[in-house]
């Protein structure tokens, strides 16, 4: 062959045709079996064409708010008593006894706000301890060189 279309191409393109041609006797069968049944049972046939939906548009209406009126409630809520009672006069009280001997003590610690800073002598400085260690940097990073 030279230059040519191959034969190769010219089965797939029959084979292509051939199944197209099948897909469309299948589907006429499929029709034609439907109306048949469609037939027998009374079902007439659906429109070819099929027409839109029939939208319909009110006219708007502009109507007031609702207003709610509630029935009035009181905060608290009074207390209606059947019939006033009688209440008996409270027994007389004796006046409150004085203490014998009144325990009044100093305070232990006495508020800072209490005493003047030139009341107050000042208090010795205080000494910080410094503990001095030698630095162990003979044996740091022996066990390292060990591997190296």
């Amino acid at each position: 062959m030279t230059g040519g279309v191959g034969v190769e191409s010219h089965i797939e393109l029959l084979v292509a045709a051939l199944d197209l041609k099948m897909v469309q006797l299948v589907r006429d069968a499929m029709r034609t079996a439907d109306r048949a049944t469609a037939k027998e049972l009374g079902v007439l046939e659906p429109a070819a064409r099929f027409e839109p939906r029939v939208v319909y548009h009110p006219t708007p209406r502009f109507e007031p708010r609702p207003v709610y009126h509630p029935t009035p409630r009181f905060e608290p809520r009074p207390i209606v008593h059947p019939t006033p009672r009688v209440v008996d006069p409270p027994p007389a009280v004796c006046p409150p006894r004085e203490p014998e001997c009144p325990r009044i003590s100093k305070p232990v610690f006495v508020p800072p706000w209490k005493v003047m800073p030139w009341e107050n002598p000042p208090q010795p400085a205080l000494k910080v301890k410094v503990i001095k260690l030698q630095p162990d940097r003979v044996r740091k990073g022996s066990l390292i060189d060990c591997f190296i």
